[in-house]
């Protein structure tokens, strides 16, 4: 579980150093194009750090409902 953590937090730190250039270029006054490969490479961590996030989930749902389990008490 900490290896997805360390992942995710890895596939962020490009990202973020590719959406702020090319927010700047979008927001500027005069907008040039943002080239096709960095949108190519922002969505593709964008959908990386969404498998992640939801592996991270899921298994900490895993773990809780089995501790929830173990902690029930037994009426029979």
């Amino acid at each position: 579980m900490e290896k997805l953590i360390i992942l995710r937090m890895f596939f962020c730190f490009p990202l973020f150093g590719m959406l702020l250039p090319d927010a700047g270029i979008l927001l500027s006054k005069n907008p040039a194009r943002v080239p096709l490969t960095h949108v190519v490479i922002e969505v593709s961590m964008l959908f990386c750090i969404l498998i992640c996030t939801a592996a991270i989930f899921y298994g900490k749902k895993r773990i809780q409902n089995h501790a929830n389990k173990a902690n029930e008490a037994s009426y029979f």
